[in-house]
């Protein structure tokens, strides 16, 4: 035992070498007794034992005591409640980000598939062209996209798709879509040059090429995808999303509108754009860099806030970030993430807020560091995840 306090002694130090982290992961992970040594260690080191204390400013004050940096969205946390759950996410959360202490990874049975009866549209990626043809597109390997009559259209390479940029004067405006299952991402160039990344669930409807030179460049949008958008100050680019429009001119930003939210999000890193009602575009709200517009399908309101843009942009680089979401929308995230169905028989769990951020982890070990300051239990069954009460 004096030899692990010793290696947590130097975790907490930042002074423990990657094979003493992985040793050390290794034996807090085998049971629960070394857990609690382990946590008590953590407790011991910050030195708060109060449970009236303020929980945020005794995390900054770690942080400032170890120098580490801040790790607010490394683990998840219901802010303010008290401080048992709070050192128990120093005990835990801390050393389940890939460079502090790993867990030893563990086989998790849950495929990269769904199964038909699940009722998903589709688990390939599916590109419906305008000439009434589809394709099932796979996310390696490189290949060429012919309409029927033989023509290429686009090129492919491994999860990224170009369309062709020449574009005849004569040609009519005909629309391609494209759908991304759950569990993957995918990249378009449009025939423009506007970079489009595709989340998991994500349909969006495009121009095969844009013609005209005074008109909208408009595309539509089903999920979440991030744009990078040519700029062009004669021909606006606008994404049509769930009764809403975000109007752009050149710029780079983030659409978040899946069905079942109860918000579309639009965050912007760079540029400029305006969010409104398609029907209602009088009424539109103007966004800086590091703002992001939502709207309420419920109220039709929309609020203008200063965000952290990584929250919301992390998903392209396999992190999953949860940024005071309820647990049914964490639920919703991991469904579409790793392309599984989730079944929570836990009613009152789904308003519980949390926060928090993984790099790319097994969704076994995710749900696994929720239950440690939420307790509940989870069954894994081929494609299936049942959630219960502990």
């Amino acid at each position: 035992m004096q030899h692990y306090k010793h290696l947590i002694d130097k975790y907490l130090s930042q002074s423990i070498s990657e094979e003493e982290k992985r040793i050390l992961g290794s034996w807090v992970f085998a049971n629960e007794e070394n857990m609690n040594f382990f946590k008590n260690q953590v407790r011991n080191f910050n030195k708060h034992t109060d449970l009236d204390f303020d929980a945020l400013s005794s995390y900054q004050d770690f942080i400032r005591k170890t120098g580490l940096k801040d790790k607010r969205r490394s683990v998840f946390m219901k802010p303010m409640k008290y401080a048992a759950i709070f050192l128990l996410l120093l005990g835990t959360g801390l050393f389940l980000k890939k460079e502090f202490l790993v867990e030893p990874q563990k086989e998790v049975q849950v495929s990269t598939t769904v199964e038909k009866e699940l009722n998903y549209d589709e688990d390939s990626i599916v590109l419906k062209l305008s000439d009434g043809t589809s394709k099932v597109l796979s996310a390696d390997g490189g290949e060429v996209v012919l309409d029927k009559n033989g023509n290429v259209i686009a090129s492919k390479a491994d999860n990224s798709m170009s369309f062709d940029n020449e574009v005849d004067g004569n040609e009519a405006l005909v629309f391609n879509e494209i759908y991304i299952p759950y569990g993957e991402t995918f990249k378009l160039t449009l025939s423009d040059g506007t970079q489009v990344w595709l989340n998991s669930g994500s349909r969006l409807k495009f121009p095969q090429k844009f013609v005209g030179t005074h008109t909208n460049r408009t595309v539509y949008l089903e999920g979440e995808a991030f744009f990078d958008v040519t700029t062009n100050k004669e021909n606006p680019f606008i994404v049509n999303t769930n009764g809403v429009d975000v109007k752009v001119y050149g710029t780079m930003f983030n659409v978040s509108s899946y069905n079942e939210d109860e918000t579309v999000a639009a965050t912007l890193v760079e540029g400029s754009i305006s969010l409104y009602e398609t029907n209602a575009p009088e009424k539109e709200v103007k966004i800086t860099p590091s703002h992001q517009a939502t709207f309420n399908k419920n109220s039709s309101r929309i609020e203008n806030n200063k965000v952290d843009t990584d929250l919301y942009t992390d998903w392209m680089r396999d992190k999953l970030v949860i940024n005071d979401l309820k647990f049914s929308e964490i639920l919703a995230k991991l469904e579409r993430r790793n392309n599984v169905k989730i079944i929570n028989t836990v009613n009152e769990l789904n308003n519980e807020t949390f926060r928090g951020e993984f790099d790319d982890e097994e969704i076994e070990l995710i749900l696994k560091t929720i239950s440690m300051s939420t307790p509940f239990k989870y069954e894994i069954e081929q494609n299936i995840i049942t959630i219960s009460k502990k």
